[in-house]
């Protein structure tokens, strides 16, 4: 039986978006250029536009292939076996932003924020991908509920706070607040799923 072999073509759109997330987490959203771009996937300018109609386009899929990314990050620590506690307790470990991945990744995530401030598309875009990981909290808090891990009134409620206080938690780290630390930050994560565990 033979295995199909990797597309050239999916290969090289996958460097290229790989290096427009590099580009944009050094350099920013606003600073991009096409040449950095090509430039540090190792191709021209020409190819670049070849896959990508425009900046815009490469910028959309950009921060597809992050979020992509990032679920395949959760998938492999994240044990479908793991009870909703432990997956929650999990999803707040895989997010630190403690390796050169998850740095990156979490400033891309910013550059997305601050052009949603002013782009309707990338606010859409933001609405879809924080959405399905606002959901991946929103199960796992739902699940620990129904099977009483944890004593949530309202999982959604929950989830909101959860994930808010991991963007507020992680930008104070990359921002090198004084007060916060990733060893602070996973401590405090973990305490506040903790403090919804019922007493036994």
């Amino acid at each position: 039986m033979h295995m199909a072999r990797p597309s050239p073509v999916a290969d090289r759109r996958g460097d290229i978006l790989a290096a427009t997330c590099a580009v944009v987490s050094e350099r920013g959203f606003r600073d991009l250029r096409v040449a950095d771009v090509a430039r540090v996937a190792g191709c021209s300018s020409g190819t670049v536009h070849y896959y990508f109609a425009s900046k815009d386009e490469l910028l959309r899929e950009a921060f597809r292939f992050q979020y992509e990314a990032s679920v395949h990050r959760r998938e492999s620590y994240v044990d479908p076996d793991d009870d909703p506690v432990t997956k929650l307790r999990k999803l707040a470990d895989g997010y630190l932003p403690s390796s050169e991945t998850t740095i990156e990744s979490w400033l891309v995530w910013m550059e997305l924020w601050v052009s949603a401030l002013r782009d309707d598309t990338m606010s859409h875009i933001n609405d879809v991908y924080y959405g399905e990981w606002r959901q991946a909290v929103l199960s796992a808090a739902t699940e620990a509920r129904e099977r009483g891990l944890l004593d949530v009134d309202d999982p959604l409620a929950f989830a909101d706070m959860y994930v808010s206080m991991m963007d507020g938690l992680a930008i104070q780290v990359l921002i090198g607040a004084e007060h916060m630390t990733i060893e602070r930050m996973r401590e405090t994560c973990w305490a506040f799923v903790d403090s919804f565990v019922p007493a036994s």
